[in-house]
């Protein structure tokens, strides 16, 4: 587990959020949370971030306009898009994310282990040569 990095959560929906930033913390990370993508990438611009989790389906921006934007103005930054629809547009909705630019996409619900997992892989990949 890599010490303390700092994730930034981005979910419109309050207790998805809170519940997916409890377990985070639980599994060891430090999280700031953002209610959508505006917000987080105002947090992304001002604090240090290691990786990024972002909602796919939010109101106004949702993920599919924050993931390409993140990953223009940090090409190395670990991001995970996380949906509760498995499709979107009769598209799966990873590999929407992963055109868009996202490291990997895991689809709700799942456990907060699981999304742990997941950030730790994606952090590991980044850092790889």
């Amino acid at each position: 587990m890599t010490a303390r990095a700092r994730i930034c959560l981005i979910d419109d929906d309050m207790f998805v959020r809170d519940a997916m930033a409890l377990g985070l913390s639980d599994a060891g990370f430090e999280v700031v949370t953002a209610p959508g993508a505006a917000a987080g990438f105002d947090i992304a611009n001002r604090e240090l971030v290691h990786a990024i989790v972002t909602d796919m389906n939010m109101p106004g921006a949702g993920g599919a306009q924050f993931i390409p934007e993140a990953r223009a103005q940090w090409p190395h930054m670990p991001i995970i898009a996380i949906s509760g629809a498995a499709q979107i547009d009769g598209r799966n909705t990873s590999d929407v994310a992963r055109d868009l630019g996202a490291d990997a996409t895991l689809i709700k619900p799942f456990r907060a282990k699981e999304l742990a997992a997941t950030i730790e892989r994606a952090m590991l990949a980044r850092r790889s040569p």
